[in-house]
């Protein structure tokens, strides 16, 4: 059978798997291991990977990477959250190490990918894709395409929500991420609660939020405007029939979606928003199906 092997890269975790070429996962596998931020073990994983699966006739690699990618070479500038893999020629490596074609691309770009491709996307030409969890990850589908730089595009959750604002991981200050991701959200909830609630969980809050509770109910709100205005932005701009969310926060859209959609219609400009749908994401491993997709993409264009 002939399959593409997909891998979603997390700091501490490789999720892998062989997909078919309609994008179902046949096989997974998951390791996990601190070491796996050293290149040789990362790299020693995926040969192993290769064995465990010599079963089957693997087309291509595709990788998903945490960070900036220059997605033409393969060539990783670096991953903010994996430090030693500054300015490291990944797809040259493999290649020569795994003897099988290889494409590597920025983890949130592939979500967009496998969900445009094989999940709430499909039939859509223009859509934003978010991945609201630690971060704030983002593609954008325009034409059927996703949109591609001469690096990994769409850093959407870089873009400033405040000139003057909470310091981002990137460096810069006031990102849209700083007021979405999780750490902010269980931070602003404690500030909410006069700091008198030991909630470790988004999830929780998401809970108390549907019970009614006034300070959950409040931090969604507050959610819903922050990312709301840095959507209306986005819909100006990019024009999309559709904006997906996925990521863990998203298990939340039912409580936040139509303050959301408030927001983004008093502050977008009426005929962009005008049946603009925004739908949760549908697949349970799009890291996965995203990066085979993109060899198996890359391929067919050769």
């Amino acid at each position: 059978m002939a399959v593409f092997l997909g891998i979603d890269w997390g700091g501490t975790y490789i999720k892998a798997g062989l997909v078919s070429p309609k994008g179902v996962v046949v096989k997974e596998r998951i390791y996990q291991s601190a070491d796996l931020r050293k290149k040789t073990v990362f790299i020693q994983n995926l040969k192993s990977l290769l064995k465990d699966f010599k079963g089957f006739s693997i087309k291509g690699l595709g990788i998903g990477a945490p960070g900036i990618i220059d997605t033409k070479k393969g060539f990783i500038y670096y991953l903010p959250n994996i430090p030693g893999w500054k300015n490291f020629p990944l797809k040259e490596v493999l290649i020569k190490q795994l003897k099988l074609p290889v494409a590597i691309g920025n983890d949130a770009n592939l979500f967009g990918l496998a969900e445009a491709r094989c999940g709430a996307g499909r039939g859509f030409k223009q859509a934003i894709f978010l991945t609201l969890g630690t971060g704030l990850g983002g593609a954008v589908l325009i034409d059927g395409k996703l949109l591609t730089g001469r690096t990994s595009a769409a850093e959407l959750g870089h873009v400033p929500l405040t000139l003057k604002g909470n310091l981002c991981g990137c460096g810069a200050r006031g990102c849209i991420e700083t007021y979405t991701g999780n750490g902010y959200l269980l931070k602003r909830y404690r500030q909410l609660k006069g700091n008198k609630t030991k909630i470790k969980e988004v999830s929780e809050i998401f809970q108390r939020g549907l019970k009614g509770e006034k300070q959950a109910i409040m931090l969604w709100k507050e959610f819903s405007y922050n990312l709301g205005k840095f959507l209306s932005g986005m819909v100006n701009v990019f024009n999309p029939e559709a904006i997906i969310l996925g990521g863990g926060v998203s298990g939340a859209l039912g409580l936040f979606r139509p303050y959301l959609l408030q927001v983004i219609r008093q502050q977008a400009m009426w005929p962009q928003v005008k049946n603009l749908k925004v739908l949760k994401a549908q697949l349970k491993q799009p890291g996965i199906v995203g990066a085979a997709l993109l060899v198996k993409e890359q391929l067919e264009k050769q």
